[in-house]
């Protein structure tokens, strides 16, 4: 089973949020990276000795509903990434065999080996567009969150 991998540079540089404990565990650094990447549609290739392994299922605090969001917002990235359209009626094959490549039910993280590959590497290529959002890495959780959600807003209004 693939594991979630986060980028070293990335868990560098969230550092002073783990310090404060206002990171817990280092899914907490990959949602983010995760969200921007997704937001940005940018995904990067890591060579894995950059990449920890983290877990090979979604963390308590983001199963469930959390981890449906997570995976829809990644099937529809894809599905765009791949020009295939969920309205149009003949493309229902398209979408069932994308998807059929990207899930796997009986994972713990519902995603098969392939789909992880590619929901770390919107992760790794995320963490760049933080790095370009913002000047310095993040001090304080509070100033992070308010700064991340202008950002995420200007990228998410874009076509």
């Amino acid at each position: 089973m693939q594991p979630f991998r986060i980028r070293q540079d990335a868990l560098t540089w969230f550092k002073e949020l783990y310090d404060r404990k206002e990171f817990r565990i280092n899914f907490d650094a990959f949602y983010f990276c995760f969200i921007a990447g997704i937001a940005a549609r940018r995904k990067t290739a890591v060579p894995l000795d950059e990449t920890p392994e983290l877990i090979n299922y979604f963390p308590d605090h983001y199963n469930g509903a959390r981890m449906h969001t997570l995976i829809a917002l990644f099937l529809k990235g894809e599905l765009d990434e791949l020009g295939v359209a969920m309205a149009e009626k003949g493309e229902k094959r398209d979408v069932h065999a994308a998807i059929a490549k990207l899930v796997d039910y009986a994972s713990l993280s519902k995603l098969s080996d392939a789909g992880v590959a590619q929901f770390n590497q919107y992760a790794h290529g995320g963490f760049e567009v933080l790095t370009e959002w913002f000047d310095d890495r993040p001090r304080s959780l509070d100033t992070f969150l308010r700064a991340f959600k202008r950002k995420f807003d200007d990228v998410a209004a874009l076509p």
